[in-house]
């Protein structure tokens, strides 16, 4: 009979290459989080351009008041302010650990969501047929994991950013990375797989014990979930592995609901303001959870597009191209606001209704993939790319 090491686990999967061998971690190392906002998040109520006119002049229902007036933005440096339900983020700012990245996205003006989405991952806009993520291959560059916990997605499936010669372990939950089998028969179960997998073909036998393995350590991870809210708990996770396992060196988060085509809200209700609260206290409680470990620690939070300047006629905003990114962690050279700001008249926007990109998302991703996780061969990582300084880490 014929064993699937996928089939050994619930809502999630390991997939581990031929020649793998599990070895107990001995360094802490840089760890890369990633939050994908799925859907386009609308870096305009995010980092709120409170001098620009042109932003009052688009949107009526949906702008974020200025600085000081009731449901008013938080102030960053006098142009931009956060959204006021992204509050909790606002001590990370002042203390120099959070960055924001303004008018940034992908060169390519596609509007579709898969896409978009395809290029953000790949960080090859415009070649659909890249198969690979930006991700792993920088992981791969880097020299890959020793420990099958070495990249980890909290996802319904693999993330595309994160495909490649690389062992990813993918759940939804940390605690749903576990045998398939009523409890009372867990303990049996296991030890009858580890003697499945004692010998035989060298690349079934790596695989299957990587994933025991890999079950076995996240059943004794820690995970302080009291202080996240509920939409937040896969940062609880990954903060548990930061603290627990010395070889994380990536970790993904996909988050959907950011296509705010109607109900957007403002300030105090609307998806939006759902979204940003769950985000900036996630964040917040995640900077908090790791403590020192911060200091080793970049979350980067991105989207695949913006949305457009002006709201519809449905209380929302409709796909656009510029949007905002967010840099939280120790090595970040935080409490500013990065990137050329291109206006929003009409004549300064992008085909005349989008926030246009000034600084593209490869640059970011080539500094977070060189200074932080170590890669040496851009030109592998970010193929058809020559990055421009950003100077977004120490």
């Amino acid at each position: 009979m014929k064993l699937s090491r996928r089939a050994l686990m619930t809502a999630g999967a390991l997939a581990l290459t031929p020649g793998f061998a599990f070895a107990e971690p001995t360094a802490r190392r840089n760890v890369l989080v990633v939050v994908f906002l799925r859907g386009g998040m609308d870096g305009l109520s995010l980092a709120v351009p409170h001098a620009d006119a042109g932003y009052y002049a688009a949107r009526r229902g949906t702008a974020i008041a200025r600085p000081g007036r009731p449901g008013g933005a938080l102030d960053l440096d006098g142009h931009f302010g956060l959204h006021p339900r992204l509050a909790a983020l606002e001590p990370a700012y002042r203390a120099g650990e959070l960055a924001v990245v303004h008018a940034v996205g992908s060169p390519h003006g596609t509007r579709s969501h898969f896409e978009a989405q395809d290029y953000a991952e790949t960080a090859t806009p415009g070649l659909r047929s890249t198969r690979t993520g930006w991700l792993a291959r920088s992981l791969v560059d880097a020299g890959k994991p020793a420990s099958p916990l070495g990249a980890v997605a909290l996802s319904e499936r693999r993330p595309l950013g994160l495909r490649g010669d690389l062992d990813v372990v993918t759940a939804k939950r940390l605690d749903g990375f576990r045998l398939r089998a009523p409890k009372r028969l867990e303990a049996r179960l296991g030890t009858a797989f580890r003697a499945v997998y004692a010998q035989g073909d060298e690349s079934v036998v790596s695989a299957g014990r990587g994933a025991l393995d890999a079950e076995r350590r996240l059943a004794a991870v820690e995970v302080r979930a009291a202080d996240y809210p509920d939409a937040a708990r896969p940062l609880a996770d990954v903060a548990a592995l930061v603290r627990s396992e010395p070889e994380l060196r990536v970790a993904w988060i996909d988050a959907g609901g950011w296509d705010t085509h109607q109900g957007q809200g403002g300030a105090d209700s609307g998806r939006m303001a759902r979204g940003f609260d769950a985000l900036g206290k996630g964040l917040a409680a995640f900077r908090k959870d790791v403590g020192k470990d911060l200091g080793r620690v970049v979350v980067l939070v991105m989207t695949e597009f913006g949305r457009t300047v002006a709201e519809n006629g449905t209380g929302g905003t409709d796909h656009g191209h510029g949007s905002a990114m967010l840099l939280l962690g120790g090595p970040v050279r935080g409490g500013k606001v990065y990137g050329k700001w291109p206006g929003l008249a009409v004549g300064e926007r992008f085909e005349g209704r989008d926030l246009a990109v000034t600084t593209d998302y490869r640059d970011v991703l080539a500094e977070v993939a060189q200074k932080h996780l170590g890669a040496r061969d851009l030109g592998r990582v970010l193929p058809g790319h020559t990055p421009r300084a950003v100077g977004l880490l120490r």
